[in-house]
């Protein structure tokens, strides 16, 4: 079976590494949705403009992905929730500290995942509340339908959107999505979700976001190819394998 070549590349925004294979972290082939109907959904901002999505789950801590931050400087940094607009709306919180898992890498995306710590504690409200996290141990089953929002880009090398999307993909076994991107690609920490004809995805701008059944958060958007291609399911952190690293964040 011919297969394509995988080539990461690295874009620069607002001083912010966003290091990707080509084309992903995405909401394509989604519709406009209601911050009240995904009030855990947050952006991730540097100097005041959206670069990653995030989720909240607690009233200091926001999920995202470890390879929206280039460099730990939470000065940088807000995170701005109970919006439906990217870039206006809401509230808007300054970080006091950024966590990026240990393991990171910034070459295989393996454990792309980071927590904010807020300076000052969320106000919840309708549309601003946590989510929920499965249990250590739960298994992302295939077939599984799951839910992603957030504010990227509505197809390949697209604009991002200024209101947030969403859409719902099914989660694809380990062994399908490995002969796309291959098994020493797609680790035990990760997981895909997507169509086997495209035209529905995450892509560039919804990074760090959440992943979501039924109120529980299983994923956060991670990496994947080109938007919404058949040929690139996106890759998504396997919340259930990082419980003990989020755990400790926020319990220490």
């Amino acid at each position: 079976m011919h297969m394509k070549s995988v080539i990461f590349v690295c874009y620069p925004l607002f001083n912010v590494a966003l290091c990707t294979i080509p084309g992903h972290y995405r909401i394509v082939g989604g519709h406009e949705a209601s911050i009240n109907e995904y009030p855990y959904q947050a952006s991730i901002q540097f100097f005041g403009r959206h670069a990653c999505g995030g989720s909240i789950l607690t009233d200091r801590f926001i999920l995202t992905a470890a390879h929206c931050f280039e460099e730990d400087y939470p000065s940088k940094v807000t995170v701005r929730v109970g919006s439906s607009r990217r870039n206006s709306g809401g509230a808007v919180y300054d970080v006091d500290k950024i966590y990026i898992h240990p393991n990171f890498s910034d070459v295989t995306y393996d454990c792309d995942v980071a927590l904010t710590r807020l300076k000052k504690p969320l106000v919840f409200g309708p549309s601003v509340k946590n989510v929920a996290l499965p249990s250590k141990g739960t298994i992302v089953a295939d077939g599984l339908v799951a839910k992603a929002s957030g504010w990227g880009q509505l197809f390949d090398e697209g604009p991002m959107s200024e209101m947030l999307q969403a859409v719902e993909l099914p989660v694809i076994s380990k062994d399908n999505c490995e002969i796309f991107y291959g098994h020493t690609v797609v680790s035990d920490n990760m997981f895909c979700a997507g169509y086997s004809f495209g035209g529905k995805d995450t892509c560039l701008g919804d990074s760090g976001g959440p992943l979501v059944v039924a109120g529980i958060q299983i994923g956060v958007t991670s990496w994947g190819g080109i938007c919404a291609d058949p040929n690139y399911p996106g890759v998504y952190v396997n919340i259930p394998v990082m419980r003990d690293y989020i755990d400790s964040v926020i319990y220490g």
